[in-house]
């Protein structure tokens, strides 16, 4: 069996954070079904994940011309190396729990860097004449996407986070996706609705946890 992939973007302390709350309940449910499932962490805001820079897009470049890697300096092989290590990790997993806020609309500035660290050629995806194809439609992997939304109102406009993950990881071949929404991550100073709202998803995530 496979491990299971824990990806959390929240500076906040778990006890102040609604999305850590949960999602460290719903990881202690389900490894108490699944205890034979091996469990890889990863914290964008501790975990340092290299930026796809003008090396790396040189390196990629140079790789496609078949290039020898005696010819790259040792900075450009460090940071292809901890690119290659980031989409291998993701690529050995078929389980997925991603646990995240909004910040001005969308993800933390970290979690893009994070998909754009496992969006490899050659890893995670391949080029093929009718364009990029990903790697893992063999079926079998799972995601859950537990999103706590905006502090307040922008408007009339939407939060973007959840549909783009979903379009990233569908490209992939993670289609089987499940996403569980929070009306903000911090349920203390939020609305009676909101409260309730947060309850739900609880419940709905112990339940999950028994089947995902």
């Amino acid at each position: 069996m496979t491990d299971l992939l824990y990806v959390t973007c929240n500076v906040r302390n778990p006890e102040a954070s609604g999305s850590l709350s949960l999602g460290h309940e719903f990881l202690e449910e389900y490894l108490r079904w699944n205890p034979q499932k091996a469990v890889r962490f990863l914290d964008l805001y501790r975990d340092s994940i290299q930026r796809i820079d003008q090396d790396l897009l040189d390196v990629w470049e140079r790789i496609g011309r078949d290039e020898s890697y005696a010819l790259f300096s040792d900075e450009e092989r460090r940071k292809i190396y901890r690119i290659w290590r980031l989409a291998d990790q993701f690529g050995a997993c078929d389980r997925y729990i991603f646990v995240t806020h909004s910040l001005n609309l969308w993800f933390p500035a970290e979690f893009k860097t994070y998909v754009d660290a496992i969006c490899v050629p050659g890893r995670t995806y391949r080029l093929t004449p009718q364009g990029a194809k990903g790697t893992f439609h063999d079926g079998g992997r799972r995601s859950l996407h537990l999103h706590a939304g905006p502090p307040f109102p922008f408007g009339k406009e939407q939060d973007q986070s959840v549909a783009y993950l979903r379009s990233v990881l569908q490209f992939l071949g993670v289609t089987d996706q499940v996403t569980v929404l929070l009306p903000t991550d911090n349920p203390e100073r939020s609305s009676v609705e909101a409260k309730e709202k947060y309850k739900v998803a609880r419940r709905r995530l112990l339940g999950l946890a028994r089947v995902f």
